[in-house]
């Protein structure tokens, strides 16, 4: 991994961070997509000494705007990995009761952005006939549960945009993959559900390190895999 230049979306939240340490650690250099401030502050605070060193640029773009996602590609240069690990979550509300707006915000941030970034990095994929994308789905999209459809059918559209994308660029050397967390131990996650049994979340560096080894070349054969974490 050392040397290559991958671009993490989301990188500033609890499980990019995560991704970005595991692909810093192993001496990539790492363009990180940013839209909020103060996790911009945090992420130079953290990794000031990468930054220092050039392994890691802070590129203020909204990356569920084309041109965002155009900004954050060229600022990465040779893109050969690309995680889609921006993302939100919304749910809780009978289907009824849940705004439109709720689902263009899902749409936007789950499945819109990876598309977006996707369509971005893959001129330089496909010219070099060399990389790897790698998606953040959800095991919602799948298990679909109640009140929860906006976000489930977002993450059920990056799932579908992983294998889609992977048939499309079958025989182009590049490899298309997803991670499919259950609930992530995060913060947010905690404040948000007190009385969760925390033991059974799946921590963020679990899957950094999963999402590092499907970017690997040791994962040089799965290709279109929705990945369980």
């Amino acid at each position: 991994m050392s040397g290559r230049s991958v671009l993490v979306t989301g990188g500033t939240g609890a499980l990019g961070r995560a991704v970005v340490g595991a692909f810093l650690g192993e001496g990539a250099r790492v363009t990180v997509p940013w839209i909020v401030a103060t996790e911009a502050e945090a992420a130079r605070s953290a990794w000031h000494e990468a930054l220092a060193a050039g392994r890691l640029a802070l590129v203020e773009a909204d990356v569920a705007e084309e041109s965002g996602a155009q900004l954050a590609a060229a600022a990465a240069g040779e893109v050969e990995v690309l995680v889609n690990g921006v993302g939100g979550f919304a749910g809780g509300e009978r289907f009824e009761a849940t705004a439109l707006d709720v689902w263009d915000r899902m749409y936007r941030m789950n499945l819109r952005s990876a598309a977006a970034c996707s369509a971005a990095v893959l001129p330089g994929m496909r010219s070099r006939r060399r990389g790897v994308i790698v998606n953040v789905a959800s095991q919602a999209a799948f298990a679909a549960p109640a009140t929860l459809a906006a976000y489930s059918a977002s993450k059920a559209g990056v799932a579908v945009l992983t294998r889609s994308l992977q048939e499309e660029l079958a025989g182009e050397g590049i490899r298309v993959v997803a991670v499919v967390p259950s609930t992530i131990d995060t913060p947010a996650n905690r404040a948000a559900m007190p009385g969760a049994d925390f033991s059974a979340w799946t921590p963020p560096a679990k899957i950094a390190g999963v999402v590092l080894w499907l970017a690997s070349d040791a994962a040089s054969t799965v290709r279109g895999a929705l990945l369980p974490v």
